[in-house]
């Protein structure tokens, strides 16, 4: 298999989604690696956020070392889109392509936060730093789609011909 591409998306664009239907594409949920999760196991990924925990003692590695791994594996691999974390893909030589929405999509995207269970403080955050994230994210060079109105992550690749396989 020759070697995948690499989304950093925002929240709410459809990775988790996507990664559950199509088997030549993976999900990095970056939480699982930054984060300490022990005794929460059993609540929700998604509820999770926003939530006080202490950072993973092999956080950044464990992440940057799991996306090289994938990207040989998957034709697609999503991966966190958090200026941070861009900085981080950067110092490892991680190329990547940029996923938002359009400003005018924001109504819509809290809407899917609140249905997937994300807590008020999460969502809140989300979308109050988006002009902020969105100008760090126009300040990088990089390849980006973005987004508009209802418009997912994989209407954008069926849209481009990407070749999703479904499970």
């Amino acid at each position: 298999m020759s070697k995948g591409i690499i989304i950093a998306g925002f929240a709410g664009v459809g990775k988790t989604t996507l990664a559950r239907k199509y088997k030549n594409v993976i999900d990095l949920e970056s939480s699982i690696y930054k984060w300490d999760n022990t005794g929460l196991e059993n609540i929700p990924v998604e509820a999770r956020k926003g939530t006080k925990r202490n950072q993973n003692k092999e956080w950044p590695l464990n992440y940057t070392n799991e996306i090289k791994k994938q990207v040989e594996l998957y034709d697609i691999v999503l991966v966190w889109i958090h200026p941070d974390v861009l900085d981080i893909y950067d110092k490892y030589d991680i190329s990547y392509i940029l996923c938002y929405p359009d400003e005018n999509s924001l109504d819509i995207y809290r809407k899917r936060y609140e249905e997937r269970g994300n807590n008020q403080e999460y969502i809140d955050k989300v979308i109050n730093t988006f002009d902020i994230r969105k100008k760090q994210f126009e300040d990088r060079q990089a390849k980006t789609i973005i987004l508009s109105g209802n418009e997912t992550l994989e209407d954008y690749l069926l849209k481009s011909g990407f070749n999703l396989i479904e499970k």
